[in-house]
């Protein structure tokens, strides 16, 4: 019968996971280790146990788990989530990254590594496993400590970083070269992303709303699978990896009211095809080959115990964390995540990385896994041995800049020009984003269209005009808020530098003129000039002048329902919200030291492995002799 190997192999792969699954959970490790011992043992480098007969046709339906994957983890990262990480977590990850990055090209030199080569290998060892470092916490009971709520907010910031990382790997790959044409590629990165949620944002919870209100949560599932895929083949398409579609179209779905029903709907989904995709890597490692590669397999789990702890460490302490809690927060960084083998994949299928290079990354990954939980047990000791290896200089240095940044912190804010402005130029860099990345992708959307069945009601000049038309639409009107935007900002520096050396109208006028200069350069370099003569794109803006002309008020009706949006995801409300309780705690704390009762708050990050349970299944009275005064939400 036609299909039943596919349905045989689908059922052992399933089988052997599940079983391999329950074991490590009893063992106290991950699944994720299972399911790669079952796709060694059913895999075909591992006879007599070579039970999967069609190999090709299971990693197709890998390629669907890592979409549901990145979903999940879309999910669980959403774009408020990002803002309220703070900058200093933002930045302490990326320069984490950074140094990583700078040391394995070094140490890649060594090893005789091409560059892209060593790019992969650093990617590999720049996020860690945010499942097992929330196990480790809760098991620990470390999350009331700073360093422990540190790791778990920077490993939802290093998930996107290996996103990133893997798009740009794709893309490099895809080019050829390991470093022409980096700073466009981000650039052409960040359009897209911010033309991908710019629209997400605007459609989707419309959608949604939709499908909600006619009660058909079958409908719902059905149409949210859909789109996800569809996402995934338009990054495919720009150049992207999928899995940077099925990431941000999480990301999206997250900032719904549906979000919760979406992620019920689809963790049966999920959990299937993940496993699929695990046991598939597995089922790839050629056990034989580690005999031959242990020197690289050490090598490797070294610089993730050793050279990715100092580097998150000094990441901390740049962005102003105090020295201890920051090699604290470090150490628990130290486990490699499910992202290693997801980039050493890309790297062996695309012959960047040999294929030793799979049970390399799986086996550090389980190393370092297992060695974390002893790390942080031993916390205390490896940091007193640190401190006594450490020059005195060095420790001085480090105490004498946290003190530092200590004084910048108690000083008193002051308004400045660059409170008013922070707003505007924000706002200004996701329009030119989103307009960037329209007039970039314009070509694909319509390749797509032209190869479509709806292309056959009009001949191809008609449908180039008509298309274009659409596209000068959607971009007069955030272009034109652009300007405004510009202008306004003009009008504040002249006011805040008028009458020192130049009067007030010059350096308006001055500021204008640059800018009008910067729009002009800057649409003559992202529009496709080739498609049109120049009199064709002369009929083109005329005609969505005229468009917007007649439709104004509906086209700045939505384009203001966007922008706030984009705002309420992007906004951290936190300081707000502290400001307004800040006199209710100070009345509320009054008489306290007569009762010897200390009143605090305390922050509860949003990757904790408690959120999600009630005050009963906490006992935070009975296991920490304190009581809950006050919950505040959002």
């Amino acid at each position: 019968m036609q299909g039943i190997d596919l349905i045989q192999d689908f059922g052992v792969l399933l089988l052997a996971a599940g079983l391999a699954g329950i074991l490590c959970r009893r063992l106290g490790l991950s699944v994720i280790v299972g399911y790669l011992v079952a796709g060694m043992m059913i895999g075909p480098h591992t006879p007599p146990f070579s039970l999967i007969s069609d190999e090709g046709r299971i990693m197709a339906l890998s390629q669907v788990g890592l979409v549901f994957l990145m979903f999940a983890i879309g999910l669980g990262l959403s774009i408020s989530k990002f803002a309220r990480l703070g900058a200093g977590t933002f930045f302490a990850t990326v320069i984490g990254a950074f140094l990583i990055l700078l040391l394995t090209q070094i140490v890649g030199a060594f090893a005789g590594w091409s560059s892209l080569q060593s790019m992969f290998v650093a990617a590999m060892l720049m996020v860690s496993s945010s499942a097992v470092i929330a196990k480790i916490v809760s098991e620990m009971k470390l999350s009331h400590e700073r360093s422990s709520q540190t790791a778990l907010a920077v490993t939802v910031l290093e998930d996107v970083v290996a996103v990133t990382m893997l798009t740009v790997l794709a893309s490099q790959v895809q080019a050829g070269s390991s470093g022409s044409g980096l700073g466009s590629l981000l650039a052409g990165l960040s359009a897209f992303v911010v033309l991908l949620v710019g629209a997400g944002l605007l459609l989707v919870p419309r959608l949604l709303r939709k499908l909600e209100a006619r009660a058909d949560p079958e409908m719902q599932t059905i149409i949210v699978a859909g789109l996800l895929f569809a996402l995934a083949l338009a990054a495919a398409k720009a150049g992207y990896s999928i899995a940077l579609g099925a990431f941000l179209f999480g990301a999206i779905v997250a900032e719904i009211p549906q979000k919760k029903g979406v992620e019920v709907s689809f963790s049966g989904l999920r959990d299937v095809f993940s496993s699929v995709f695990f046991v598939s890597i597995g089922m790839m490692i050629d056990l034989r080959l580690i005999v031959e590669v242990w020197p690289l397999v050490l090598g490797l789990t070294l610089l993730a115990l050793v050279a990715r702890p100092i580097a998150c460490s000094l990441a901390l302490i740049v962005v102003g964390l105090a020295p201890s809690d920051a090699r604290r927060a470090s150490l628990l960084l130290s486990p490699l995540g499910e992202f290693s083998f997801i980039i050493a994949q890309l790297g062996i299928t695309s012959a960047v990385l040999p294929e030793s290079f799979y049970p390399v990354a799986v086996s550090a990954s389980i190393l370092t896994v297992l060695a974390a939980p002893l790390m942080t047990r031993r916390r205390e000791t490896i940091l007193r041995f640190a401190e006594r290896i450490e020059p005195r200089w060095v420790t001085n240095t480090l105490e004498a800049y946290h003190a530092w940044i200590e004084q910048l912190r108690e000083r008193p804010a002051r308004m400045s020009v660059w409170t008013l402005l922070r707003p505007r130029l924000g706002q200004i860099a996701l329009e030119v984003l989103f307009i960037s990345g329209l007039l970039i992708y314009s070509q694909e959307l319509l390749a797509a269209i032209a190869g479509s069945a709806f292309s056959t009601e009009f001949d191809e000049t008609t449908l180039s005009y008509v298309f274009w038309c659409v596209i000068a639409v959607l971009v007069l009107v955030p272009l034109v808020s652009i300007w405004r935007n510009f202008a306004a900002l003009a009008m504040l520096l002249s006011e805040a530098w008028g009458n020192t050396w130049l009067p007030r109208i010059a350096i308006e006028s001055a500021l204008k003129t640059i800018v009008a200069l910067f729009l002009v350069i800057w649409l003559y370099l992202v529009l496709p000039r080739a498609s049109f003569s120049q009199w064709g794109w002369v009929v083109i803006g005329i005609g969505a002048a005229i468009v917007v002309a007649f439709f104004s008020r509906r086209l700045i009706h939505l384009h203001s329902q966007w922008h706030s949006t984009m705002t309420e995801v992007l906004a951290d409300n936190r300081v707000n919200v502290g400001e307004l309780r800040a006199e209710a705690r100070a009345n509320l704390g009054q008489g306290l030291d007569e009762w010897n009762v200390v009143l605090a708050e305390c922050s509860v990050p949003d990757a904790a492995p408690y959120i999600g349970k009630t005050l009963a299944e906490l006992a935070i009275p009975s296991r920490f002799s304190c009581s809950v005064i006050e919950i505040a939400r959002n």
